[in-house]
């Protein structure tokens, strides 16, 4: 989250198509950031979980081979709607972040859903994280909730650029 605020703030230092500087907009304005959460995977990632899970060993927290992989992937539900290109660009990047995952943490990170709530633990730190980001407000929305995404405005098209999945919420920073 901070590394988005400091890119936020950072794009506040621009100027905008007329030379004015962009932060002369916005100052005196209030700084609040909408954390989005969904706490189940998109279809298509717990396939790929899924498979991941049938080719890990836990004792040696190794993989069978992309190849293997990949051939699992393909003869999947989803290969079977997809082409290879489409798995490779969609599921590839997901699966090789919870390789690693899973190689650090153990088999527990290829579980479909988080072993805690991550609504409530947000929730529960709220103060902390306006305290430590220095916003005027946050707040846990859900993301896949239309009265929710309505919240962020014209900004929805970050939750869909960069979707939340379980322990990787999509934050975003207005000035109200």
């Amino acid at each position: 989250m901070r590394k988005k605020l400091e890119k936020y703030k950072s794009n506040l230092d621009k100027v905008d198509k007329n030379g004015a500087p962009v932060t002369s907009l916005v100052q005196g304005k209030k700084l609040i950031g909408l954390i989005y959460v969904t706490e189940q995977f998109d279809e298509w990632k717990t396939e790929c979980l899924r498979i991941l899970q049938n080719n890990f060993n836990i004792e040696t927290r190794t993989f069978a081979p992309d190849r293997v992989i990949l051939e699992a992937l393909q003869s999947s539900s989803l290969g079977q709607a997809k082409g290879l290109r489409q798995i490779q660009n969609l599921c590839m990047p997901f699966v090789k972040l919870k390789k690693k995952d899973a190689v650090q943490l153990g088999a527990q990170a290829l579980d479909l859903k988080l072993p805690f709530g991550e609504v409530q633990v947000l929730e529960e730190n709220i103060d902390l994280i306006k305290k430590q980001l220095v916003l005027e407000g946050v707040q846990v929305l859900s993301a896949t909730n239309p009265d929710d995404r309505a919240k962020v405005g014209p900004h929805v098209k970050q939750i869909e650029q960069n979707p939340p999945f379980p322990g990787s919420p999509t934050t975003i920073f207005l000035t109200r």
